[in-house]
């Protein structure tokens, strides 16, 4: 009896094992970027499904990860500090800004440094994004475009060591907030200033 339930649990860990194996396969298949555990901050922020009010209007939380690995590249490191997704009904002088009454978007909230003693280009400021709906905007919304306040420009050029912090914001046009599960958000690889590549493009593909 003993020896017919050993050979029955060690199926059932084969089967376990395997089961797990095709997972984490199909996970890296799908290539999403790496996440790290709960962040000790997520108390502080505004839950996703609720809505906070301001000068500017209401604006609800869709969907958010604050959970993302920073991402190293060959001259840059890029800490994606914070994707989330939004939808807005605008009031004020800020709807008088944007001239529409709505908006939805995606806001990236990123710190990008270069490694590197030498002055590069890179546009990780002025990315692309697609997301599952197939929906693919060209640019972020040069008007929505914040900086940190120990940052200059949000520009391509990078002086050797030097650190930028801000957020970017793509207006949806085809897709409900709340349909979009996954973005990808795609870099051009920096050049230097003989405009030669440094490294590969760049692409990070969040999980929402």
């Amino acid at each position: 009896m003993k020896k017919v339930l050993s050979l029955f649990l060690i199926g059932l860990l084969v089967v376990v094992l395997a089961a797990c194996t095709s997972d984490d396969k199909k996970a890296n298949e799908e290539g999403f970027a790496e996440e790290t555990e709960e962040r000790e901050d997520e108390d502080s922020l505004i839950p996703v499904g609720e809505t906070a009010e301001t000068e500017g209007g209401s604006f609800t939380y869709h969907a958010r990860n604050n959970r993302l690995k920073p991402i190293e590249t060959e001259s840059f490191t890029i800490n994606v500090d914070k994707v989330s997704v939004m939808s807005g009904k605008l009031a004020g002088g800020f709807k008088d800004y944007m001239g529409q009454d709505e908006i939805k978007y995606i806001q990236f909230d990123l710190e990008v440094e270069n490694k590197t003693s030498d002055s590069l280009n890179f546009e990780a400021y002025q990315a692309s994004i697609v997301t599952n709906t197939g929906e693919e905007i060209a640019a972020p919304d040069s008007r929505l475009t914040t900086k940190s306040e120990d940052t200059g420009e949000l520009n391509e050029k990078f002086t050797g060591g030097e650190k930028k912090q801000g957020a970017i914001f793509f207006l949806l046009e085809e897709t409900k907030a709340e349909d979009v599960e996954w973005v990808q958000i795609n870099m051009k690889a920096p050049v230097d200033e003989d405009d030669e590549k440094v490294g590969e493009d760049v692409k990070i593909k969040v999980k929402l």
